[in-house]
C-alpha cells in the first residue's frame, strides 16, 4: 500500500510540475487578440507610433510586396512614409484570427485574415489578406516578433 501511495504522490507531483509549465492559453489568446486589435485601431488612426508599438524592437516584417524591414525603427520609417501618402485613407479590418499556435509559454504563430481598402494607388479595390505574425511575450506583453503578409487571389478561402 505504501508503494502505491508513494507511486500516486509522485504521479501527482509530476503532473502539477508538467500543468505549472502550461501555458495560459484563455488569458495568452485573449492578450494576442487584443494586439491584434490594437494594431487594427492603430492603422485606422494612421498613427505609425502606434503601429510600430505591437512590434519588439528586434522585429522583422516582410510587406504583401516583399520589401523587407528589420528593426522597429525601420518599420516606424515606413509606416510613416506610407501613411503620409497613399495609405493615409485607407481602412484596415480584421475578419478572423485563424489559429494561435504555441510553439512555448513565451512564443507563438498566429495566422490573421485582414482586409484593407482606400489605397490611392488601387482606387476602389479592397484587398484581403492572410498574415502570418511570430509573437513573443517580453515583460508580460504580447508584441509581433516577425511576420509577412500574403494578398489572396480572388477565390482563395
Amino acid at each position: 500500500m505504501k508503494k502505491i501511495t508513494s507511486l500516486i504522490l509522485l504521479i501527482w507531483l509530476c503532473s502539477a510540475s508538467v500543468l505549472a509549465q502550461q501555458p495560459d492559453t484563455a488569458s495568452n489568446n485573449a492578450a494576442i487578440r487584443q494586439m491584434i486589435k490594437n494594431y487594427e485601431d492603430a492603422w485606422n488612426s494612421h498613427s505609425p507610433e502606434k503601429l510600430a508599438a505591437n512590434y519588439t524592437s528586434d522585429a522583422t516584417w516582410v510587406n504583401w510586396f516583399g520589401a523587407y524591414y528589420k528593426g522597429r525603427d525601420d518599420i516606424f520609417r515606413h509606416y510613416k512614409q506610407v501613411h503620409n501618402t497613399y495609405f493615409k485613407n485607407t481602412r484596415y479590418y480584421t475578419r478572423a484570427v485563424e489559429d494561435i499556435t504555441y510553439l512555448n509559454q513565451d512564443l507563438a504563430v498566429v495566422h490573421v485574415r485582414t482586409g484593407l481598402a482606400g489605397d490611392e494607388r488601387y482606387p476602389g479595390q479592397t484587398f484581403e489578406f492572410r498574415r502570418m505574425i511570430v509573437v513573443v511575450k517580453r515583460d508580460g506583453e504580447w508584441k509581433i516578433f516577425a511576420g509577412q503578409n500574403a494578398r489572396l487571389e480572388k477565390g482563395i478561402n
